[in-house]
């Protein structure tokens, strides 16, 4: 049965590739990203390839405060009732902590904390009333461990992490229908990249890197499958366990020595 898909960061990136996932599975889109030529861009793209697709554009801006009530306003005008909510929209910075522009950093910390927690709390409660639903929490490999370097990133989506597996098993304990799944990403090339000043960083391009298109297509199978996390990697998957009952300070060791590299004066 058909179902509405609420993505944020739907213009590019995983978004954008999840948003194909659904669109040819014959799903409605709604499409939450910054206005401009990217979300543009994308709707000519589904118009093209997916004739008659029920899509919808909400263009905004979520590190404002009134983002996530707008989107809310705007699917509720539409009578849109959103039955996958995509917490995708993301950013990062990267360099010493000292040197980085704290306007950025909270303006990311508004974004990926705030309008996720915000969005999720708006769709949370319409869910739990119909007993149907699903929440897809993008977080990262870095809400693994602490990131020198990527310090505030890493701990925003260690909080990503922690809030969607914690609300993950409260539904599950009061017996819910609705569905929430944690994904953990590694490293990929995307626009992620160019924001966060990172395009000479190991980081992309290191044995832990993957693409779009796998992990995509790794998000879609968790969704399916309602797995409460995925981490789209096999090798990481298998060696995450381990990795675990290692002392911190040897995962922190690890982080720093990449994101060390090739780093900004």
């Amino acid at each position: 049965m058909p179902e509405t898909f609420l993505i944020t960061g739907g213009s590019s990136g995983i978004g954008l590739a999840l948003a194909h996932h659904a669109a040819k599975a014959g799903h409605r889109l709604i499409l939450a990203a910054l206005p401009g030529q990217e979300l543009e861009d994308a709707e000519r793209s589904f118009r093209a390839s997916y004739p008659g697709i029920d899509l919808h554009l909400c263009p905004t801006d979520l590190t404002r405060p009134k983002g996530p009530d707008e989107v809310y306003a705007f699917t509720q005008s539409r009578h849109l009732d959103v039955d996958v909510l995509v917490n995708n929209a993301g950013v990062g910075t990267w360099g010493r902590l000292h040197t980085l522009d704290p306007e950025k950093e909270v303006k990311m910390i508004e974004l990926n904390i705030l309008a996720l927690y915000k969005l999720t709390r708006l769709y949370l409660t319409p869910m739990h009333e119909r007993q149907a639903g699903h929440i897809l929490f993008i977080a990262s490999i870095a809400a693994f461990q602490p990131n020198p370097y990527m310090a505030t990133y890493g701990a925003t989506k260690a909080f990503v992490r922690s809030f969607g597996l914690a609300l993950y098993h409260e539904l599950k304990d009061q017996g819910s229908a609705v569905r929430v799944t944690t994904v953990c990403p590694p490293a990929i090339p995307t626009a992620f990249q160019r924001v966060a000043g990172m395009e000479r960083s190991a980081l992309f391009s290191g044995w832990l890197a993957s693409d779009v298109a796998s992990v995509a297509a790794a998000v879609w199978k968790g969704y399916q499958q309602k797995s409460p996390q995925v981490i789209p990697s096999r090798l990481l998957s298998f060696l995450q366990p381990f990795i675990r009952l290692l002392p911190e300070s040897w995962s922190i060791w690890m982080a720093r020595r990449t994101l060390r590299q090739n780093l900004p004066e």
